[in-house]
This record gives C-alpha cells, structure tokens and sequence, in this order.
C-alpha cells in the first residue's frame, strides 16, 4: 500500500528552510560592516595617526613652555618691584619725619610764646592768646593726623617691597627651574616628532661625514 505524502508537512517543511535561509542572509549583511570595520589600518594611516599625536604632543609642549616662561617673568617683576617699593617707602618716611619734626617745632615756639602772652595783666591780651593757642592747636592735630597717615602709607610701601623682594627670590627658583623642565619636555617632543618625519636622517649623515 503507497504512503501518500503529507502535503501540509511537506510545505510547512519548505517554509521553515525558507525562513533559515533569510534569517542567515539578514545575519551575514549585519555583521560585515563590523567585520570591514574591524579590518586591520593600513601602515600609512598608522603612520599618519602617530604624526598627528606627535604634533599634538608638540603643541602641548609648547604651551607648557609658554606659561612656565610667563611665571618666570612673574617672579622676576615682583622680585625687582622690591627694591624701588623699599627705596620709594625710605624716602617718603624721611620726608614725613621730617615734616614732623619741623611741624612739633614750629608748634612748641608758637605755644611758648603765647603761653607768655597768657600771663599778661592785660585781660584781652590774655582772651587773644588764648583763642590763638587754640586754633594753632587745632591746626597742629589735623597736621599731625595727616603726616602721621604718610608715614604710615610709607611704613607700608616698604614692608610691601620686603615681602615681594623675599616672595620673587622664593619664585625665581621654582619657576626658572619649571622653564628648564618644559624646555626639555619640547625638545623631547620635537625630536620624536622629527624621528618620526625622517627629520632624524640628514642628522645622522651628517654625523657620518
């Protein structure tokens, strides 16, 4: 007795080899971009992503060179301000002192004199006099307030210049030693930077001649 074949089997079979072929063409066109992706560079592109990291380098080199001189220069105009704050200071306190000095001076010979004048027997003698010595006091308190704010402004002004003398000296050291290190870090970089070029071979025949 012949078998007759299932007919729905038979196409549910066929559907089914179908859908594996589709499903495995929908798989190789999904992963190739990732395989051309992953594909190994070129020497040349190696070589071109090398130098451009190196001229990155190179720049960077630069600018660290560029802010350690910029703090070196710094340190060195605060270190010379110093001396001219010391000596504008100096002065200025020998000014005022002076002015101090002849200002007391000049108070005590006028309060001697009226304080003569002040044992008088004559009455309005005595009220002049006194009224005198008043306003000359008065004068020599709001003279003797403003010299004494010059001699302080002065006293100031030199311990500014001792304190940026001291603190210039103290940087000059630090920032004069970052410019050696950010020099060296350029011409380090700028080597593997010219090594990398060719830049190293007209050196090296050079060397041989």
């Amino acid at each position: 007795m012949k078998t007759i074949p299932n007919l729905q089997k038979c196409k549910m079979f066929k559907m089914s080899k179908i859908k594996m072929v589709l499903l495995l063409a929908m798989a190789v066109s999904t992963f190739s971009p990732t395989f051309a992706q992953t594909k190994p560079q070129s020497a040349e592109s190696r070589k071109e992503a090398e130098l451009k990291r190196l001229e990155a380098a190179v720049a960077t080199a630069k600018i660290g060179l560029d802010r350690a001189e910029k703090r070196a220069a710094s340190a060195d105009s605060l270190y010379n301000s110093g001396p001219e704050l010391i000596k504008q200071g100096k002065e200025a306190k020998k000014q005022s002192d002076a002015d101090l000095s002849s200002s007391e001076k000049e108070y005590k010979a006028k309060a001697k004199e009226l304080d003569k004048k002040m044992k008088s027997k004559d009455k309005n003698e005595v009220t002049e006099a006194r009224n005198e010595l008043k306003n000359i006091d008065t004068k020599y308190r709001a003279d003797l307030k403003v010299m004494l704010e010059k001699q302080r402004v002065a006293v100031k002004k030199i311990s500014i210049g001792e304190n940026n003398k001291d603190r210039g000296k103290a940087n000059q050291k630090s920032s004069r030693d970052a410019v050696k290190r950010a020099k060296a870090n350029l011409d380090a970089a700028q080597s593997r930077l010219d090594a990398a070029q060719g830049g190293d071979k007209s050196v090296k025949q050079k060397k041989k001649k």
